[in-house]
Formats: structure tokens, sequence, C-alpha cells
């Protein structure tokens, strides 16, 4: 996917063993520093560690969820988060 969205990485400065979404771990190979992800209109700054993988998927850590104390509402299929000093 990172390929897919000719996003420029770098070698991360030490080696991180990330937990995919099936529950395996699997190394990181880069990471992109400071993108700028786009949530409603809103964007927010996140570190993305790239992990070799056939699945396109994007999944935001709990270090994510607490800096913008962010809630995730599976019964209402709702994220709620703050940004720029703002409620969304």
């Amino acid at each position: 996917m990172a390929i897919k969205l000719r996003l420029k990485w770098a070698k991360p400065e030490k080696e991180l063993n990330m937990v995919t979404i099936d529950g395996k771990k699997s190394p990181s190979i880069g990471i992109v520093e400071n993108a700028r992800l786009k949530i409603l209109d809103v964007r927010v700054p996140i570190n993305i560690y790239i992990v070799d993988s056939t699945k396109e998927e994007l999944l935001l850590g709990s270090n994510w969820f607490a800096k913008y104390k962010a809630d995730l509402i599976l019964s209402e299929n709702l994220l709620k988060f703050q940004a720029e000093s703002k409620k969304f």
C-alpha cells in the first residue's frame, strides 16, 4: 500500500516488530514520520510504520488513540477524537 500511495519512507533507526491485524509480528521496514492523515476534514500527524504485507490496511495503534483522545464506538460505527483543540 505504501508503494501504491507513493509514500517516501526512511529506514527506522531501530528495528521494531509490529503486531499485524492477524496477530502476527512483522518487522517494520520503514517509517514515514509526521505523515498527515486525513480524517473527516482534519489532518492529524502520525508516524506510519511500513511492514511487508499483501494486505492494504492502515492500523491505528493505542498510542494514536491516547494522543487524540479517541473513542471507537463499534455499535454505532463511529470514531470520536480531538485534534486542533476541536472535537470530531
